[in-house]
């Protein structure tokens, strides 16, 4: 029973891992196709700095550490999730101990 629990735990923490590197890949992945159907907006500015280096160069950067923040909260509830569900309290930033038998 408890290798079957441990698999589920992986099976959904691999499909939010997943769901968010689509999310990631299309959000960023589609800049340069939008600037490629679009090309008049690589003329654009923003404050004096042109609109793909402001998405690209600099925004990228607090969206990906949003993607990581909203990552670890998600897993680390579907963690307190399954801890709860084996009957151990969960402790924040911790895995519980397994056993398979």
């Amino acid at each position: 029973m408890g290798d079957a629990l441990v698999r589920e735990l992986m099976r959904v923490q691999l499909g939010l891992a997943l769901r968010l590197a689509a999310v990631v890949a299309v959000a960023l992945g589609g800049l340069p196709l939008l600037f490629s159907l679009w090309p008049a907006g690589t003329h654009v500015s923003v404050a004096g700095m042109p609109l793909p280096w402001l998405l690209l160069g600099v925004l990228s950067f607090p969206f990906l550490a949003g993607a990581g923040l909203v990552y670890t909260r998600l897993a680390e509830r579907n963690e307190a999730d399954f801890a709860a569900l084996v009957g151990r309290p969960a402790e924040r930033g911790t895995t519980p101990e397994l056993s398979s038998r």
